[in-house]
């Protein structure tokens, strides 16, 4: 009875904390990280160490809520029938088979969740066409506590990753990990093509742009939006016309030809009022989807949803640990990174929820990610003190169903206030550099504040 007292007070006072910690225990039960494990690892095996315990103890780093695997290993809820050693062995040796798996059953299992709130999912700008987006992502340098390492002055890449993303869910649904850091995109196209099902519109930028994937998805009859790249040579059929405009500038479209084999495709052109980061002034994107199904401006919308995919990469960065760089080991860093991804899962579930109460638009355009992660770091630990892991139990044992009602029930009592985004003006400009003349390396905030006079003492 007093357990149930003190989840009520943790349902009003940190909801998210509550939240995450239920859907955590719905998508990531021991026992269906120990079968991913078991189906899909080759060298590995489980004695006294289960894989579910190390993933626990890593997606506490993940979620901020720990600093390290060892702070998470020391002060874990139930004793690690292991010495800390080899935790660290099994994180280092756990292959990317179990990484990629891992992810794409949790998004699975996610996904059957939104599936029971249709109004939260968000529509397609193609009508008929599920849109996906493949981008790449090479994890950041790690620490250099690996003696091989220690003498290396550059950066110590651990490994590279292609995620595709669900635009209707917000899911990040497939993954592929490789150890080698200097792999190319390009070199998974065979496995990426696996992922796609007739009826897709795959967008990706231009390392994605080889004849064989273009190819390879048209066999597979999907169909795609991809950012030229200059080794695919066109050649013009159709003079440029003028479409209209999108919020970053003029579009234009005309048909090709891509390849010394003649692949018809069309041309959109979008001329950008203002220059990329690189400094190009237009983006031109090859697309196989027929002129009835879609207009150039609406693949030109299309593509520029591809923002979305690098604002999942930002808060598995900002927001979550996505990096953790302290073990070296790349296998290690694969893990924490798949790890990451279904922890943007999960909270894209606790945020369906908050969708399907408050609608789509309120949440994505008010919500703050940055309070939801800060309420999950700073309350989980006094939740797992207080309510210890039998007490979860019951919603690894809930369907779907049941798991989509209880957590629509949670959001609507969910106090919107404290979690909207501030709102911020422009960016201001910064000061211009001074010319000439010996530069300051430091001022004093109060005399500047007082005009330039000096104090009294």
């Amino acid at each position: 009875m007093w357990m149930e007292q003190v989840f009520e007070r943790f349902v009003e006072r940190s909801p998210f904390s509550v939240m995450t910690r239920a859907t955590l225990e719905h998508l990531f039960a021991d026992s269906f990280l120990d079968q991913v494990f078991r189906d899909h690892a080759d060298a590995q095996y489980e004695r006294e160490l289960a894989f579910s315990a190390v993933a626990t103890l890593l997606t506490q780093v993940v979620l901020r809520v720990r600093p390290s695997v060892r702070d998470a290993y020391r002060r874990s809820d139930a004793p690690i029938p292991a010495t800390l050693k080899s935790v660290y062995e099994k994180l280092r040796h756990v292959e990317a088979a179990v990484c990629q798996e891992l992810l794409r059953q949790t998004a699975a299992r996610a996904a059957a969740v939104l599936a029971c709130w249709p109004e939260a999912a968000r529509p397609d700008p193609v009508p008929g066409l599920r849109l996906r987006v493949l981008d790449g992502n090479y994890l950041a340098g790690t620490q250099k506590r690996l003696k091989p390492l220690r003498g290396e002055g550059a950066a110590a890449l651990p490994g590279m990753s292609v995620v595709m993303r669900d635009d209707r869910t917000g899911l990040l649904c497939r993954l592929a990990c490789r150890e080698d850091a200097y792999t190319n995109e390009r070199a998974l196209a065979g496995e990426l093509l696996g992922w796609v099902e007739a009826g897709d519109l795959i967008v990706a930028g231009r390392n994605f742009c080889c004849l064989d994937f273009l190819r390879g998805l048209a066999d597979r009859k999907a169909f795609f939006v991809i950012r030229h790249h200059e080794q695919v040579r066109l050649t013009r059929r159709a003079r440029l016309r003028r479409l209209g405009r999108t919020k970053r500038g003029a579009v234009c479209e005309q048909q090709v030809e891509a390849g010394p084999q003649g692949l018809g495709l069309r041309c959109v052109v979008i001329e950008l009022d203002e220059p990329a980061e690189d400094g190009e002034t237009e983006v031109r994107l090859l697309s196989n989807v027929p002129a009835e199904k879609a207009g150039g401006l609406a693949l030109a919308e299309a593509y520029l949803r591809r923002w979305r995919i690098e604002h999942s990469f930002q808060e598995l960065t900002e927001q979550l640990r996505c990096e953790v760089d302290t073990p070296g080991y790349p296998k290690a860093a694969l893990l924490g990174f798949s790890l990451a991804a279904c922890a943007y899962n999960l909270w894209a579930v606790v945020k369906g929820a908050l969708a399907a109460t408050h609608g789509q638009g309120k949440v994505e355009e008010g919500l703050s990610s940055h309070a939801l992660a800060q309420e999950v770091s700073q309350d989980t630990s006094g939740l797992q003190i207080a309510l210890p892991p039998p007490f979860w139990e019951r919603f690894a044992g809930m369907s779907s169903t049941e798991m989509a009602v209880w957590l629509k029930e949670t959001a609507r009592r969910v106090p919107w206030h404290r979690y909207r985004k501030s709102k911020r003006g422009p960016s201001k400009p910064p000061p211009p550099k001074r010319k000439g003349g010996r530069r300051r390396t430091h001022v004093s905030t109060a005399r500047i504040l007082n005009g330039g006079q000096q104090l009294s003492q």
